[in-house]
């Protein structure tokens, strides 16, 4: 098995936009047969692409699959209310602060689900790591009380339903349809289904007639956490469809059965309780392949151009040589990335 405690490696490919190589938080090369593929994400201040080098060493740019839902679907009406209500201002600070709150709890999971163990004792020192880190307001650190019963939350499910991980945080793209994404969690899990399995009625007016049972099964499934506990939108949904799309062409000897939404709920007493949503069934899954032809035509619109600066200015030779105007496609082959560092 293969286990990463954040191995991104970062390098500048020039001012205002740097690169890093993308490598999973955990991969159980034991029981995948494919490698993970190789690919770098691009972040520059107004624009962030996923890419990968073809044979011909050119690089493929993708969209983010949450950059691909956004441009879109509208607006949840829930969502419109809630910023009408709160204010505009107002309403970003909280999202923003929710957001790093969700970031967090995604460290955490992934902690526990890698060690199959978790210091509860350990998670202030750090939270308080983490807020220093990111910039937050000191009054986070009351995030704590919180997250230790999100995690006991997790640490349920985990024994309810024999989670066993299978890849954490791993980035894969789809070849086709132009878009790319981290995937949470792609587990093997045990679920409890309905159905009819040879057993009969033995008496009553139904005898010899089929009996519907419960049968526990173990499964390959996609898990997208959402640390929101007012249930999950439709983006959700189609976020995971695009997950399990991705997942099934790069891992064809390890389909996905399942995909789900979890999060935690509030709970008292010494029994966590949580949300697990199976999405397998959504009628809003069929809507992804329309959803990639209209992204395809908002990305074409988009500027893929970028200004370098750089060189003295000399007011005698004018600036026209300090000023450069270069596509992303040409800055990254410029910049002649070491991919060695990410074998």
């Amino acid at each position: 098995m293969e286990k990463n405690e954040s191995m991104q490696v970062s390098f500048q490919l020039t001012d205002g936009m740097t690169s890093e190589g993308m490598t999973s938080l955990f991969f159980n090369q034991d029981a995948l047969v494919e490698g993970p593929e190789k690919i770098y994400r691009l972040n520059a201040k107004d624009s962030r692409f996923y890419y990968k080098f073809n044979e011909e060493n050119e690089p493929k740019f993708f969209i983010s699959v949450t950059t691909l839902i956004r441009q879109t679907t509208p607006t949840s009406p829930h969502l419109v209310k809630w910023i009408a209500e709160m204010g505009y201002e107002e309403s970003k600070k909280y999202a923003a602060e929710r957001s790093s709150y969700g970031t967090f709890m995604h460290k955490e999971l992934a902690w526990l689900l890698i060690n199959q163990s978790y210091n509860l004792d350990d998670l202030k020192p750090r939270l308080k790591q983490y807020i220093e880190e990111e910039h937050l307001k000191s009054d986070c650190i009351y995030w704590e009380d919180d997250l230790k019963k999100d995690i006991l939350a997790f640490a349920q499910f985990m024994i309810e339903h024999n989670v066993k991980p299978l890849a954490i945080e791993i980035v894969l793209s789809h070849p086709t349809d132009g878009y790319a994404g981290a995937v949470d969690l792609v587990c093997t899990m045990d679920i409890e289904e309905k159905g009819f399995y040879g057993e009969v009625y033995k008496s009553g007016v139904n005898i010899g007639e089929p009996k519907e049972t419960k049968q526990v099964k173990n499964i390959t499934a996609i898990m997208d956490f959402k640390s929101g506990r007012k249930g999950f939108f439709e983006d959700a949904e189609i976020q995971l469809a695009a997950y399990r799309e991705m997942w099934n062409i790069h891992f064809p000897s390890k389909p996905i059965d399942k995909i789900f939404n979890w999060a935690p709920k509030q709970y008292r007493g010494k029994t966590p309780t949580f949300s697990l949503k199976d999405q397998t069934g959504s009628k809003n899954l069929i809507k992804l392949k329309s959803l990639v032809e209209i992204a395809k035509i908002e990305d074409s619109k988009r500027d893929k151009n970028f200004v370098v600066t750089s060189g003295i200015i000399d007011l005698k030779k004018g600036i026209s040589e300090n000023i450069s105007v270069m596509s992303i496609s040409e800055i990254v082959k410029n910049a002649q990335i070491d991919k060695d560092l990410f074998e």
